[in-house]
């Protein structure tokens, strides 16, 4: 599975992720295979990435998505974190609006990486 999302990664280095509305956001990703994961927990693999958008009023993010198998099937793991852009009034955006934004946008993203693996 991990060599899937490397694969998802070296075949879009550039996203559309999900804005305001229907609109996208252009990002760049770069992406780590982390193989000091497979020493902690032999049965995770994981692979760690980060975006930065083209437009600066929406966020850059990293995260860390994991895969272990549990009997027969896979389970991915998506952590991560973003910090809003725009100082205070960022932060307050965020608290309204934002954090629903960002779950559509890490829902799609998953549907897009599922789509294409």
């Amino acid at each position: 599975m991990v060599e899937r999302v490397q694969n998802f990664f070296a075949q879009h280095p550039k996203l559309q992720v999900k804005a305001l509305g229907s609109s996208t956001a252009g990002v760049e990703v770069q992406y780590y295979l982390l193989f000091d994961w497979l020493s902690i927990a032999p049965h995770r693999e994981g692979v760690a990435f980060a975006w930065r958008p083209a437009w600066r009023g929406f966020p850059a993010f990293g995260a860390t998505l994991t895969v272990q198998r549990v009997g027969t099937k896979t389970v991915l793991i998506l952590e991560g974190s973003y910090d809003p852009p725009g100082g205070a009034a960022g932060r307050f955006f965020d608290r309204v609006v934002g954090r629903r934004l960002a779950a559509r946008t890490m829902d799609a993203f998953l549907n897009q990486l599922a789509r294409s693996t």
